[in-house]
């Protein structure tokens, strides 16, 4: 008996420590756990902490590139709208080159022939009826002479010989050189006229070295040509206009 009696106290020791070391190590267990979790914590607010540091200066990158693209949008727009008022102005200015370039072949200056053998007389009334109006001249200027320049008769198609004027009046001479530039275009007849001061004797003989080339031109078809104030020849062939200054050049 005594034997069996300490047999079954012995047991419940051994019981007893299985049970706190089971105990002590579900305490640990969960010790650990929280010791983990609490890292783990640790390291998840440090990362969201660092990801937001990084996030808000690329936010702000982002910010500033969509404020650049609104204000290349905005640029480009205004580019457009230039654009379209060039091209406008462009197709302006094209016409008006086209309607500058139709006059430039179109021989300006007093037709041919209208004079009709009384040249003072006709050049007297033009000069009222392109210089009358208001502050202009308000009867016929008194002429003492004037007569085509001396030249042969040009071809149809050819720009007119000049008139030369002499004015009888010195005060009514300067009166129609102030209302010419004062009015600007002068027309007769649908065509434009213009009106230079005397040649001197040395413009003269600066136009008249022209001469030779202008019998040339003469031979050659669908050649215009005529001389611009106050000594340059002006030569009209396929559609294209050249000025030229010096004969010698013209030749060439």
């Amino acid at each position: 008996m005594p034997l069996k009696i300490s047999k079954t106290g012995s047991m419940s020791d051994s019981e007893a420590k299985a049970t706190s070391k089971s105990t002590l190590d579900a305490s640990m267990l969960a010790a650990f756990r929280d010791i983990v979790q609490e890292v783990i914590q640790q390291e998840n607010n440090g990362l969201r902490e660092e990801i937001k540091r990084a996030i808000s200066p690329i936010k702000g990158a982002l910010d500033e590139c969509h404020d650049k693209l609104h204000e290349h949008e905005e640029g480009l727009n205004n580019l457009d709208e230039r654009t379209v008022t060039v091209e406008k102005q462009y197709e302006n200015l094209s016409r008006d080159y086209r309607k500058l370039q139709e006059k430039i072949d179109d021989p300006s200056g007093v037709p041919e022939g209208l004079e009709k053998g009384n040249p003072t007389q006709f050049i007297a009334g033009l000069l009222h009826d392109v210089l009358w109006g208001r502050s202009g001249l308000e009867e016929a200027p008194i002429l003492d002479r004037a007569h085509r320049a001396t030249a042969q008769t040009p071809r149809e198609g050819d720009r007119p010989r000049l008139f030369i004027v002499r004015v009888h009046y010195f005060q009514e001479k300067e009166r129609i050189q102030h209302l010419t530039r004062q009015k600007g275009r002068l027309e007769f007849q649908g065509k434009q006229i213009l009106i230079f001061p005397d040649y001197s004797a040395d413009l003269t003989k600066r136009r008249a070295v022209f001469n030779e080339v202008k019998e040339l031109l003469r031979k050659q078809d669908g050649i215009r040509y005529g001389l611009l104030y106050p000594a340059r020849l002006r030569i009209s062939f396929d559609g294209q206009v050249k000025v030229f200054e010096n004969p010698q050049t013209t030749k060439d």
